[in-house]
C-alpha cells in the first residue's frame, strides 16, 4: 500500500505500509505523511531534496491515549526516524553532471 509520494506529493520517493493488522494507524497516517514529506524536503545530508528512496513501514507500537498519538508527538519522532533510516544506509551525495 503506498502512502505517498515526495516530496510535494510527485517526487521520486516513496512511502509503504507493509504492516499487517496495526492498531491507530489509520489515526496516524496524516502525520507520518506530513513527517515523510518534510525529511524528504529537506534532506538529512545536505538540506536537500531526497531522491530514490524509498520507505516500507514494518511495525508500529503506539500509545494507547488519543492525546499522545496527535500530531505534535507523531511528526517529530517520524521525521527522526526517517532520518535515522536513511544514515543507516549509509548515503552518498553525488555531484551533478551536465551535458553541453
Amino acid at each position: 500500500k503506498i502512502w505517498c509520494f515526495g516530496p510535494e506529493t510527485s517526487g521520486a520517493n516513496l512511502l509503504v505500509d507493509t504492516t499487517k493488522a496495526v492498531q491507530y494507524l489509520n489515526e496516524i497516517k496524516d502525520s507520518v505523511v506530513a513527517a515523510f514529506q518534510w525529511a524528504t524536503k529537506e534532506g538529512v545530508l545536505s538540506d536537500e531534496n531526497m531522491r530514490g528512496v524509498r520507505f516500507n513501514i514494518y511495525d508500529v507500537t503506539l500509545h494507547a491515549d488519543a492525546i499522545h498519538r496527535g500530531g505534535g508527538q507523531i511528526i517529530p519522532t517520524a521525521r527522526r526516524c526517517l532520518y535515522a533510516c536513511v544514515l543507516t544506509a549509509q548515503p552518498a551525495i553525488m555531484e551533478p553532471i551536465y551535458l553541453v
